[in-house]
């Protein structure tokens, strides 16, 4: 899908803030490949996502600036879709970057959204619900993914995605390291399981780790710097680093799975 195309609009009305966490595809250079690679393994996840949708009301769980959801929404006229991010300034632009007939925006925080009628004040549930990098940044990841799951249709699922290897020693905005298996816990407690996964491996990029210097020229600057304060405050993580590097090799894994009861 072309992220220029005519259903989002040009231009924004907020300065869009580059970042290790925030992917504002019409800001980067493309140029460089470290970029470009990011871009793609997001975009992956999200095709992947768009696969796999079913029933007509989609909620799209922290949508970022919105390029995903756009997506999704382009590839699924016949679907309702709605994204919601904590940030206002994400979701501001979002609105100004990536309109379509079939989606809008809220903000809203997933640990807690409903969504109400507008006729009766009781929650409107989704057919499925999104949620793509997210759960290792909230304080309590089993919390928000139960609550999630309530907001589903009967039937409904939920795509999610999560680093399978260790990113809270390289990136303070991560609260939680996971594996497979509990990933996989988060759902089994409500008596989901997985359906559908794609796997990601992305090689690790070491220009411009130990940089202090903040651009858009490389977004891993300064992660050297994040990992030795973390080691210094946690020494027991440098454990798991280590048995991640044997095991899986210098790489970040992902998982995104489909979700049904």
């Amino acid at each position: 899908m072309d992220l220029n195309s005519d259903t989002m609009k040009a231009d924004a009305t907020i300065e869009p803030q580059f970042s290790l966490e925030r992917i504002y595809p019409n800001q980067i250079d493309k140029a460089i490949i470290s970029n470009q690679d990011v871009l793609d393994i997001h975009l992956e996840r999200y095709e992947f996502a768009s696969k796999n949708l079913q029933g007509r009301r989609i909620l799209d769980i922290a949508c970022g600036c919105g390029y995903g959801t756009a997506l999704m929404a382009a590839q699924h006229p016949g679907k309702q879709f709605l994204g919601v991010d904590i940030d206002p300034a994400a979701v501001e632009y979002a609105r100004n970057n990536y309109q379509a007939n079939n989606l809008r925006y809220l903000c809203g925080d997933g640990c807690s959204f409903t969504e109400p009628s507008e006729i009766d004040n009781k929650n409107q549930l989704f057919d499925t619900i999104i949620s793509l990098e997210t759960i290792e940044h909230v304080p309590y990841p089993q919390q928000m993914v139960s609550h999630l799951l309530t907001q589903l249709s009967s039937n409904g699922s939920m795509i999610a995605s999560v680093p399978t290897t260790p990113t809270v020693d390289g990136n303070p905005h991560h609260l939680h390291d996971f594996t497979v298996k509990s990933f996989y816990q988060l759902f089994s407690v409500s008596g989901f399981t997985a359906v559908e996964k794609l796997e990601q491996i992305q090689k690790w990029d070491f220009s411009g780790i130990f940089s202090a210097k903040k651009s858009q020229e490389n977004r891993s600057q300064g992660v050297a710097r994040n990992v030795i304060k973390h080691y210094l405050s946690t020494p027991s993580a440098l454990f798991f680093r280590v048995h991640a590097i044997i095991t899986q090799g210098l790489c970040n894994r992902y998982l995104t799975a489909q979700f049904k009861k």
